[in-house]
């Protein structure tokens, strides 16, 4: 019995990278991510699906409007009590409330009050994008750094899965119970990720040694976040990526609500899900890591702007169902799988505090932000364009989002190259803090780290 269990450990680290002591945690961790994203995807299924069979498509900019004013009002209020209630405590608050407004919902539809597809609208993004930044915050409180760079890509295929899962089965059952039963399949859903919470709060935290290890260090008032170039060229090019991004869902949605309608609609959305899941992942385990290995940031950052620009232009002159779904692959696809990867290494030169600042902003601040232009670019333009002249708007918008990368890969390398210098390599994963004695004492070999770094950031 004791070989056997030795044995799995063996497999799990050398297939998963996962240690003896972290399957619970990884095994809980991935469920709860898994029904995060099947919230996600599945609750944009309904939404889309009952708004667009109850209003006009010219009332889904002001969607845009309202998600980008309510996000940014929900992550101030948010931001207040995020470190001040325990985690678990935290996320069963949040999905007793979502479990709470999705019921009512329901009973509302029921009595097809017309007020109520548009506040679900808006209502269902917030709390999806609420519950996967609960659980990264929670996640991160797990592991530490050392460990999250083993095992996140694992429980990280999870948000993946769920899309597919959700895509296959969703339609499935639309055909037996129709499209709004489905908001009590996404109040278990919820319920699941009260459960994986509660199951999560006797489990260690990492430690924050060495987080006080970086406040020590730190000296005078912190730089405003928005003064560095660097946060500047991430803000603008995260800005046009949502703005471009905003305006093609529009496309995406108005060409599909041609094509079809109530129940049809939300099988197609389910079966588009699905099959940009299945894409997705495989793009992800095969193409990923050897466009990242071989040609670097720069071109990790080109895929997604290059497929969106290119289908963009292309529906200028064919506005087809087929040519706006690839762009809205693009969006779906690569978001969530290189995009998502790339911009996770543009955080590694900020230190720990730094890193946790630009990425709250960037997300609750800049993101809202543009999805609140893009439908203001869509009030006042889609109204007088047809879908397809729409894309004299994306198709600018995108060459700009590319311009900028290559002014984002030059700070990138700037920040990164300043930081090796100030504090090391090893800086750039502050669990090494833990063992600076050790690195000090051969200066040598981490001389030759921040050399073969720096030659393999130069490929970036």
């Amino acid at each position: 019995m004791v070989r056997r269990r030795i044995a799995l450990h063996d497999i799990l680290d050398a297939t998963l990278h996962i240690r003896p002591g972290e399957g619970r945690r990884v095994a809980i961790l991935f469920i709860h991510l898994l029904l995060a994203s099947a919230v996600f995807i599945l609750g944009r299924t309904v939404r889309d699906t009952l708004f667009l069979s109850r209003y006009p498509i010219k009332y889904l900019p002001w969607m845009f409007v309202l998600y980008g004013i309510t996000s940014s009002l929900t992550a101030l209020v948010y931001g207040r009590y995020a470190d001040r209630v325990a985690r678990h405590r935290l996320i069963i608050a949040s999905t007793a409330v979502g479990i709470t407004t999705y019921l009512g919902t329901w009973v509302l539809v029921q009595q097809d009050r017309a007020w109520i597809y548009p506040a679900f609208y808006v209502w269902t993004e917030v709390v999806a994008n609420l519950f996967v930044v609960q659980f990264w915050t929670l996640a991160n409180d797990l592991f530490d750094a050392r460990q999250a760079k083993r095992v996140f890509g694992t429980i990280g295929a999870a948000r993946l899965l769920g899309v597919v899962i959700v895509g296959l089965g969703a339609g499935a059952v639309v055909r037996v119970v129709g499209t709004t039963q489905l908001l009590f399949v996404l109040v278990a859903l919820m319920a699941g990720i009260a459960i994986c919470a509660l199951s999560l709060r006797k489990e260690p935290r990492a430690e924050v040694a060495e987080r006080g290890s970086h406040r020590i260090r730190r000296q005078g008032k912190p730089r405003p976040l928005f003064a560095d170039p660097y946060v500047q060229s991430l803000s603008l090019m995260i800005l046009l990526i949502f703005v471009a991004l905003t305006i093609g869902d529009y496309q995406f949605k108005r060409i599909a609500r041609i094509s079809f309608s109530g129940d049809d609609l939300a099988r197609f959305f389910s079966l588009f899900y699905a099959g940009t899941g299945v894409v997705a992942f495989l793009f992800q385990v095969f193409a990923t890591p050897r466009i990242l290995a071989r040609l670097g940031v720069g071109a990790g950052l080109s895929v997604m702007p290059a497929v969106f620009g290119s289908m963009a232009a292309a529906l200028l002159f064919l506005p087809k169902l087929a040519i706006v779904t690839v762009m809205k692959f693009a969006d779906n696809g690569f978001q969530y799988s290189i995009h998502e990867t790339t911009l996770q290494a543009l955080y590694v030169p900020f230190t720990p505090e730094a890193k946790a600042r630009t990425r709250a902003a960037l997300e609750a601040m800049v993101k809202p932000i543009a999805y609140g232009l893009g439908g203001l670019v869509l009030v006042l333009l889609a109204p007088h364009m047809s879908v397809g002249a729409l894309s004299l708007v994306t198709v600018p918008i995108a060459v700009g989002w590319a311009a900028m990368i290559p002014q984002v890969r030059r700070r990138y390398l700037r920040r990164l190259e300043a930081t090796l210098s100030a504090r090391g390599a090893l800086a750039l994963d502050h669990d090494y803090t833990l063992d600076a004695a050790g690195r000090r004492a051969r200066p040598d070999a981490a001389l030759e780290i921040a050399r073969k770094s720096l030659s393999l950031l130069s490929n970036s």
